[in-house]
């Protein structure tokens, strides 16, 4: 009995000198973030406290998306930045840019508000979602501390004059360590961006940020423009959307298995935002990524050509955007434009009246029509808007006065 005691104990002796070489050669090569106490010292300016967190036990809950982290203290949640500190939930990202651009409206994608117009797009670190095929992987899937410390920022549009009597925009940037939601206001003004744009990552994880920074932009005259995945929980899109003009929600699957295998999350919840959205009477587009092998079957998209009909209404803004290889989906070809036009046709034959082909420069579905009389009302060329016969007439079609939905 004693020597089998002996033996259990030089195992167990084993086993754990086994894990803790495991433990020391995964640090080794895997280096962690920063620790807390470097992470939360009183002068960081991007860490405050946050919303929708309540005291469970020992720890707290973050109540914001549907994960709804328990977070014991110091820990984080799935999105990498939120954290329990004190027993209370703080985000880690507000006023830090990831990534802020001056884009082209059309690029969002967003095409029934402002069409041609500029605007002025920030993201965070952190996304609450895992996908695959991520095309921000580099500023989604990072911890805030992993960010570029200083970041370039357009600032301002000066007016020049060409040569030859052209006048043209000249964009000038400034390096910031930091972007409060009054500077972001005013940087969009100073580059007569129509709009502020919360996106590239996932808006719902820097939520205080960018609900902050909507206020002071619709009380500066700017529209506000939220592209989230909808992985959001009910009481937060509620106090949310009487800032947001257009909410643009990737749709990314019609099935749970392929959400759970492809972004580890689950597709019931980005059902109910639409229908939320859809409620609550907000103005609002869906994008769905086509992956070829993935999520391009025909039943998959018959399937959610018709859910949208059915549940979100004929007049909902649909596309079905090419997928290009990236992160850990890089070995998948790019998405044919045939599988794209199919899908368009069916979503089109479901009885929706603006359904679109994204990233594919020159087809026919980067256009909008008129639902009664066919022709092309804003005609586009990538993210070129190359006619525009609705900002004129308010969003009504100029031959037969169909009002068009939209921001015009």
């Amino acid at each position: 009995m004693n020597q089998g005691r002996r033996r259990g104990a030089q195992l167990l002796a084993v086993m754990t000198a086994c894990a803790a070489l495991s433990a020391a050669a995964l640090i080794a090569f895997f280096t962690p973030p920063a620790t807390f106490s470097l992470l939360y010292p009183p002068s960081n300016p991007h860490v405050r406290e946050g919303r929708f967190g309540v005291p469970v036990c020992n720890g707290a809950q973050c109540r914001l998306c549907p994960y709804e982290c328990f977070l014991p203290e110091g820990a984080r949640g799935r999105c990498r930045v939120r954290m329990n500190y004190g027993g209370k939930i703080n985000t880690l990202v507000y006023s830090q840019p990831a990534a802020v651009h001056l884009d082209p409206i059309e690029k969002k994608p967003v095409y029934h508000m402002y069409p041609g117009s500029l605007i002025y797009s920030l993201a965070a670190p952190g996304c609450n979602l895992s996908c695959r095929a991520c095309q921000n992987w580099q500023i989604s899937q990072i911890y805030p501390e992993q960010s570029a410390a200083i970041v370039s920022v357009p600032a301002a549009i000066e007016m020049k004059t060409a040569s030859d009597g052209k006048v043209y925009g000249e964009v000038r940037t400034a390096e910031v360590d930091r972007l409060p939601p009054s500077e972001v206001v005013r940087y969009a003004l100073a580059t007569r961006s129509r709009a502020v744009a919360y996106t590239y990552s996932e808006p719902t994880v820097f939520y205080e940020y960018m609900y902050d920074t909507a206020v002071l932009a619709r009380r500066s005259g700017l529209k506000n423009v939220m592209v989230s995945a909808g992985y959001i929980n009910p009481e937060p899109l509620a106090e949310l959307l009487p800032l947001m003009d257009v909410v643009k929600i990737d749709l990314k699957g019609f099935s749970d298995k392929f959400y759970r295998r492809y972004t580890g999350a689950r597709l019931e919840p980005v059902l109910r935002t639409l229908r939320e959205l859809k409620a609550k009477g907000a103005m609002f587009e869906v994008v769905n990524l086509v992956v070829p092998g993935v999520n391009d079957s025909a039943r998959d998209l018959e399937a959610l050509s018709g859910w949208v009909k059915d549940n979100l209404g004929t007049s909902t803004p649909l596309f079905f955007s090419r997928f290009n290889p990236d992160y850990l989906l890089s070995d998948l070809p790019p998405t044919p434009v045939e599988t794209l036009t199919l899908a368009r046709n069916t979503a089109m034959r479901k009885g929706l009246k603006f359904v679109y082909v994204g990233n594919v420069p020159g087809h026919e579905g980067e256009n909008t029509y008129c639902p009664k009389c066919g022709r092309v009302l804003v005609r586009r060329y990538g993210y070129a808007v190359l006619e525009d016969r609705l900002t004129p007439t308010g969003g009504r079609c100029p031959w037969d006065g169909t009002r068009i939905p939209g921001i015009w």
